[in-house]
């Protein structure tokens, strides 16, 4: 299986979630201290990622599947962890 970020757009940045297993996406941006490129269409952007902790991940959870229009307790894959439980990161353009 490849890895896959699944990600929605806010006005002030992108929310990422990834499943709570230390997978690929997660262990890259802790790794890389949270620096990365985004590309969308023709566009790239420099940004950075910052893991959400405590209520506020569950909170921005939350947005994330409003956007993605799931409930926080669907699971993506037989056998994987509810909504919920997922990793969560906020990109912001850098400065």
């Amino acid at each position: 299986m490849l890895p896959t970020l699944l990600w929605v757009g806010t006005p002030d940045g992108v929310i990422s979630a990834s499943r709570p297993d230390g997978g690929y996406w997660s262990q890259r941006l802790r790794e890389g201290g949270g620096d990365g490129l985004l590309r969308i269409g023709d566009s790239t952007y420099e940004m950075n990622a910052t893991e959400i902790h405590g209520d506020e991940r569950l909170a921005m959870m939350g947005k994330w599947a409003a956007k993605a229009n799931m409930p926080l307790d669907q699971t993506l894959y037989q056998g994987g962890a509810p909504l919920h439980d997922w990793e969560v990161f906020f990109w912001a353009p850098r400065s």
